[in-house]
């Protein structure tokens, strides 16, 4: 029987929860990108399962949010004189990054009011081992593919010089291909984790 269909993947939660002997992880995202240490939460399976379900539900206000302002790019692409299309394009996909990475702190933080941090760490290494962990093998392939073909067709377009901003060309080039190897270099995690730990559960 084929499988229900998901507009988001399986585990795109994954990367903020790792298993521990009595619980699990939990590291939140941080408000509007801010650098410094993650707070670190240790929950139950219970709790872990809420916070799994709230980032989900952020996600899609993501997706939400991310087709308008696509679909506006002609309005924006000049939004600040004296800056190039470029320029203009980091600074909105910065904005819309830092206000939906806020978007989900605030959904997560009523959850967290009374659960108390522990001292112990996750890192940027431990997420992406446990992003990768959490995600079937068919995501992360489907999603080094997606991010690759953007790479490639943008290259094509710069060699046959088609008449499109090259500037703008040249950073999806680079963006598209650096998402593609990174999703490929998790692909390698998971394909080298044993099968019994791949879905992180404590034992």
């Amino acid at each position: 029987m084929a499988g229900r269909f998901r507009l988001l993947p399986r585990g795109v939660e994954g990367q903020y929860f790792k298993a521990a002997p009595d619980g699990w992880l939990f590291g939140p995202p941080r408000p509007c990108l801010t650098l410094g240490d993650r707070p670190t939460y240790l929950v139950t399976d219970a709790q872990k399962a809420k916070l799994a379900a709230r980032i989900r539900l952020s996600r899609y206000f993501r997706l939400l949010l991310a087709i308008p302002l696509v679909a506006a790019t002609p309005l924006w692409i000049y939004l600040v004189r004296g800056f190039s299309p470029v320029a203009n394009t980091w600074l909105v996909l910065g904005l819309y990054l830092i206000a939906v990475h806020l978007l989900e702190y605030l959904m997560l933080r009523p959850l967290l009011a009374d659960i108390p941090r522990t001292e112990q760490r996750m890192t940027t290494a431990d997420m992406l081992r446990q992003q990768s962990r959490a995600m079937s093998v068919r995501s992360q392939v489907l999603l080094c593919g997606l991010f690759g073909l953007a790479s490639v067709l943008s290259l094509l377009c710069l060699f046959l010089r088609i008449p499109v901003e090259q500037g703008l060309l040249r950073g999806i080039a680079l963006f598209s291909g650096f998402l593609s190897m990174l999703w490929l270099a998790l692909l390698m995690i998971r394909l080298r984790t044993p099968s019994h730990l791949g879905s992180g559960h404590p034992t």
